[in-house]
């Protein structure tokens, strides 16, 4: 493959692997709600909350992954 075929391929399997995140987060908030919308908008915002809170903390990140290596 040529080096940009290999970059498009990445890019491919990156967005199936958010897809498929997003989706698997949405069906543990639905399966955990109580079914009202108020509740499922507040779990739905607390996840994000935690996803960005993540994101913004790379050096944490980078930790856990060498703690879970050992």
């Amino acid at each position: 493959m040529k080096p940009l075929e290999e970059r498009q391929q990445r890019e491919h399997e990156r967005e199936e692997i958010i897809k498929k995140a997003v989706e698997a987060a949405d069906r543990i908030i639905l399966d955990g709600s109580d079914g009202s919308v108020a509740e499922t908008d507040f779990l739905t915002a607390k996840v994000a909350e935690k996803i960005i809170e993540r994101a913004l903390h790379p050096f944490r990140r980078n930790m856990l992954s060498e703690d879970l290596k050992n």
